[in-house]
C-alpha cells in the first residue's frame, strides 16, 4: 500500500548517497521516513533485519514514542525520503485514519522478523 503524503508538496525531500548513515542506533529521533526512491537497510546491532524500498517507512517509532533509535538506517542505494515529524505524523493520523493501521501493521511485522531471526 501506498502510504498517502499529504505533506509532500510543502516538504523538501532529503537525497542521500549509497552507503550514506541516515540515522544510527541510540541516537536521538524526531522524524519518520517514508521512501520515495531507492532503497534503506535497517540494521539492528549491525545485523541488516530489513530492506525498505519505494513506497515503505521506517524510523516511525521516533514519533509513536520519544527515546533513541533502536536501529541503524544506512542507504543501501541512492535514495530520495521524505520525512515527517511528530506533527505531521499526528496530524495524519487524525486526517486519514488508515494510515495508523498502516504504521502499525508495518512495526509488527518489523518485529516479527527481528524476532524469528534471533
Amino acid at each position: 500500500m501506498k502510504i498517502p503524503n499529504i505533506f509532500e508538496n510543502q516538504t523538501v525531500p532529503e537525497t542521500y548517497s549509497a552507503g550514506t548513515i541516515i540515522f544510527q542506533e541510540g541516537q536521538e529521533g524526531d522524524s519518520m521516513y517514508i521512501v520515495k526512491s531507492g532503497e534503506v537497510e535497517l540494521r539492528v546491532h549491525g545485523k541488516v533485519v530489513e530492506v525498505v524500498s519505494e513506497e515503505g517507512f521506517f524510523g516511525e517509532m521516533a514519533v509513536i514514542e520519544s527515546g533513541q533509535r533502536s536501529a541503524t538506517a544506512i542507504a543501501k542505494t541512492d535514495i530520495v525520503l521524505i520525512p515527517l515529524n511528530k506533527k505531521r505524523f499526528e496530524f495524519m493520523v487524525h486526517e486519514i485514519p488508515f494510515f495508523a493501521v498502516h504504521v502499525m501493521q508495518g512495526l509488527s511485522r518489523r518485529l516479527r522478523g527481528i524476532n524469528a531471526s534471533a
